[in-house]
This record gives C-alpha cells, sequence and structure tokens, in this order.
C-alpha cells in the first residue's frame, strides 16, 4: 500500500475523538498549511488516491505532493499515537520509566527511584510484567550507581528475588501465547481434526499446554485468560462445542472478574466478545447470542468512547441472528428501527465498520427483494477508492453487488464488474473455490439459454458450495452471506 493509501485509511479511520484530539494540538486552524489542506481535502473531497492528488495540485501547484503526503502521514501518527498514551496503563508506566532514567541522568537518583517505586506497584497490579522488569534493573543499577546507600545484602537479594520470579512469570505467559498462536493457526488453516494423526499432535499440543500453566503463572489473569482461550479452541477443534461454549462462559467470568484490566476503551474485551459471538454463530447457537449482546449493550453507558466500535456490533449481531434464520421480515423491521441511530453515529464509525453494516443492511434488502435500497447503502462503499477496495471488508460487498446486479437482469454491468472483480482477487493470489463459483454461477444464468441445462448447472454448483460450507478457507465468505440458498432460489425459479 503506498503512502497515500496508507494515510486515506488512516484518516477515515479517525473517529470524532480522534479529529478534536489532532485539530486541538496540530493547530490546525493557524495559518494556511500544505499538510492542514491534504488533510482537508482527503476527509471532505475524496478517498479516491488519483482525486486527492490532482485537487491538492490544483490548489498548490508549486508544493510538492511526496513531502506533504509523508508529513501529514508522520503527524497524525505522533499526535494519535500520543493521544492513546494519555488513556492507557501502560503505556504511563512506559513514562514513568523514561522520566526515571531521565532523572537518573541528571543525578536526581532518589526522586527516580520514589518515582520507579509507584510504577513497579502498578506495573506488577495490571500485570505488565515486562514493564516491571525494565523499572526492576533500572532500580538495581541506580542503587549500584549510589554504592547501595541505604541498602543491606537481605533487601538487595529480595529484590532480585522478586525480578527472578517475574521473569519465569512472563517466561511462562509468552510459553503460553505461542502455545494459544500455534492452536488458533491450526484452527483456522485446518479446521476440526479428521484423522488420527492430527489427534495426536493436538493431543501433544494441549500436554505442553497444561505443563505450560501449571505452577506459578495460574494466578496471572493473563495466563488464566489464554489457558481457557487454548481450552475453547481444542473443544472446537475436537467437535465438543458445548465443552468449548462452557469455557467461553468461564472466560466472560474471568474478564468480569477482572475489570481494571480491561482498559479504556475496554478494545480486547470487546474483541472477546466479538469472538464469543462469531464462534457461536458458526455452530447455530442462536439462544445463546442475546446473553452476550446484552453485555456489549451495558458498556456503552460504561464507556462512551467505545460507542463507535460497540453500537456496530450490536446492530450486526441482532440482524444476523433473523437473516442466519430466514427471519427476512422480522430483519426488515429491525433494520427499520435501528437506522436513525446508525445513521446518526456514521460519521463517527470506520470504514471496517461502516463496510460491515452496509453489508448486512444490504443483506436484509437483498432477500426482501428491495434490490434498489441494498444498492443505494452499498454504492458508497463501492465508491470508496482503491485504498479501501485492498480491505477484507470490502470483497463480500462487491460480490452482493454482483447478485444485485444478476437479480435485476443488468448483464452488461455484470460483464464488465465480475472481469473487474476477478482481477483484483487475482492481485491478492489465487481465487477462493467459492469465489469461482459465485462469479461462474453468475455467468452461467445469463450464458446458458436452456432452462434445463441451466438449471442442473446451478445445481452443480450449489452441491460444489455445500461441500465447501465446513473448509476453513471458505468459511468467512460463505458466512457474511447465504450464497447457498440464493442459488436454491435460482435453482427454482427455473422449475
Amino acid at each position: 500500500m503506498s503512502k497515500l493509501h496508507s494515510l486515506i485509511v488512516l484518516i477515515n479511520s479517525m473517529d470524532s475523538a480522534d479529529k478534536r484530539h489532532f485539530a486541538l494540538h496540530s493547530q490546525i486552524y493557524e495559518g494556511a498549511k500544505d499538510y492542514h489542506l491534504l488533510y482537508q481535502i482527503i476527509q471532505k473531497t475524496s478517498a479516491d488516491a488519483d482525486v486527492v492528488k490532482a485537487e491538492f495540485k490544483r490548489l498548490r501547484p508549486k508544493a510538492s505532493f511526496e513531502i506533504t503526503c509523508n508529513h501529514l502521514y508522520q503527524t497524525l501518527l505522533d499526535k494519535l499515537s500520543t493521544k492513546d498514551t494519555e488513556t492507557e496503563i501502560e503505556f504511563g508506566v512506559l513514562k514513568s520509566y523514561q522520566q526515571a532514567r531521565f532523572l537518573f541522568k541528571r543525578n536526581l537518583c532518589h526522586e527516580s527511584l520514589q518515582l520507579i517505586g509507584k510504577a513497579k506497584k502498578t506495573a506488577l497490579e495490571y500485570e505488565l510484567f515486562s514493564h516491571f522488569l525494565l523499572l526492576a534493573k533500572l532500580e538495581i543499577r541506580i542503587h549500584n550507581q549510589l554504592e547501595y546507600d541505604r541498602m543491606d545484602e537481605d533487601e538487595l537479594v529480595k529484590k532480585q528475588a522478586k525480578i527472578e520470579s517475574v521473569s519465569r512469570q512472563q517466561r511462562a505467559i509468552e510459553n503460553l501465547t505461542g502455545l494459544y498462536n500455534l492452536i488458533s493457526l491450526r484452527q483456522i488453516k485446518q479446521g476440526p481434526v479428521r484423522n488420527e494423526e492430527e489427534k495426536t499432535r493436538l493431543n501433544d499440543l494441549a500436554f505442553n499446554e497444561l505443563q505450560a500453566i501449571s505452577g506459578q503463572s495460574k494466578n496471572s489473569f493473563e495466563a488464566q485468560k489464554l489457558h481457557l482461550l487454548f481450552q475453547s479452541a481444542y473443544f472446537m477443534k475436537t467437535g465438543n462445542l458445548k465443552s468449548s461454549l462452557k469455557v467461553y462462559y468461564e472466560l466472560n467470568e474471568l474478564f468480569e472478574q477482572n475489570r481494571k484490566l480491561w482498559g479504556n476503551p475496554p478494545f480486547f474485551y470487546i474483541n472477546h466478545i466479538r469472538g464469543i459471538l462469531n464462534n457461536l454463530r458458526w455452530f447455530g447457537n442462536y439462544t445463546e447470542m442475546p446473553y452476550f449482546i446484552d453485555k456489549l449493550r451495558k458498556l456503552l453507558n460504561e464507556f462512551p468512547s467505545a460507542q463507535a466500535s460497540i453500537s456496530p456490533l450490536i446492530f450486526i449481531f441482532e440482524s444476523l441472528i433473523l437473516t442466519d434464520q430466514k427471519l427476512y421480515a422480522e430483519a426488515q423491521n429491525h433494520l427499520v428501527g435501528a437506522l436513525p441511530e446508525i445513521m446518526e453515529k456514521q460519521a463517527s464509525h470506520t470504514f471496517a465498520s461502516q463496510a460491515e453494516i452496509a453489508l448486512q443492511a444490504t443483506v436484509v434488502y437483498f432477500w426482501n427483494k428491495n434490490y434498489k435500497q441494498a444498492l443505494k447503502v452499498i454504492r458508497p462503499i463501492l465508491n470508496a477508492g482503491k485504498p479501501f477496495s485492498q480491505l477484507p471488508q470490502t470483497k463480500p460487498v462487491r460480490l452482493l453487488n454482483i447478485l444485485i446486479r444478476c437479480e435485476l437482469g443488468d448483464q452488461d454491468y455484470l460483464e464488465s464488474e465480475i472481469r473487474s472483480v476477478e482481477r483484483e482477487l487475482k492481485k491478492r493470489g489465487k481465487l477462493l473455490k467459492s469465489e469461482e463459483i459465485i462469479l461462474k454461477s453468475v455467468l452461467q444464468i445469463f450464458s446458458e439459454t436452456e432452462v434445463n441445462k441451466r438449471s442442473k448447472k446451478l445445481q452443480q454448483q450449489k452441491e460444489m458450495l455445500l461441500e465447501l460450507k465446513n473448509n476453513p478457507f471458505e468459511r468467512q465468505l460463505l458466512n457474511s452471506f447465504d450464497y447457498i440458498a440464493w442459488l436454491e432460489s435460482r435453482i427454482n425459479q427455473e422449475l
């Protein structure tokens, strides 16, 4: 991705709080600076890189576009990352470490030690073990510089023993993290266990994980969290859905008991809930989903700064519960009820969230045969420009756009659009089998004039999609829309 493309995506990911912070701390209203102009162009005119560049050149013909682009990107990066450091405990501890080092260099050793003492307590309280080790080692170094004034041998041994204890705890967590990442990779790449060899390898991994969790690390929130995540992934791979769900409830209880470690906004906890909802949906357990959606709803009042992240998830999963169960009229009513709030908060949503909302709203309109409204909803996503066409959220939108055009009988448009989509997908690598089937099915609807042959070919495509339904590589796309149900509806039209 070019620097301009990265810049466009970055600016469009900013919520209202980010924009206020950038305006306040970059003195954006003082003077007509080139990078201010570029920022405004990207915000107000277009997300298309060529249009942005042409507009900037028109208004600033003598300015260097590349230098301005790089300067704005670096300025945004500095200002927005600083904003995060002001609210997150982790960065606060690192800032204390930096200040303690500064004081030490200025020979203000006692002041440095006081700062380190407070920061060490915070680091242990929030399980920032690597941060604690940085502070503790600096503390020993300062005492050495002071020739261990006011410190006896027993105290030094205790401090060094604490460093070793925390080091072991950190190593155990790193080991657990590695094992969880490994089982996650297998879950994504391989899906459920299919043979004895895979079962043996999985059990060996589980044995190593049980060894890693034993000992001191079992009292750590991070270690327990990783252990439960591993257990859930293990049960999912072995097809034990009931046990997997039970572990998720335990994991949620663990989070509830350690609320101070969530952060503000609690992005990790939000992602945890999203993961649970995705897994419940994957296994068709719709009765359990409202419990976790309510968990998200309770966060809205507690964390106002996270509303732009939480509100889209509530709408999307409530709607998915209905469309997955083919309750299309109910989904339409739900969409109509949620639409005013969605439109009100649209400006605060990132492009990725806007694309996910648009996709689900389009699914609802599609199944209710309101194709013109469906096109209206996804048009802004389709016209967003090249930087966004590379994001994973845009692919299912483009494929659904093709199905809508197919239902409208827009053959001329489809021929060029399918070629365009194929080129775009091939740039990212080989097409998924499901992508090939979907595009081929649309072409067959128009190219095969004989009804019986067309119906037979569509039936073959449907059967091929059914075989791919549990394929972990194809799962994400097939979960975005019920392509099998669409093929069934087309086949029924032929009868």
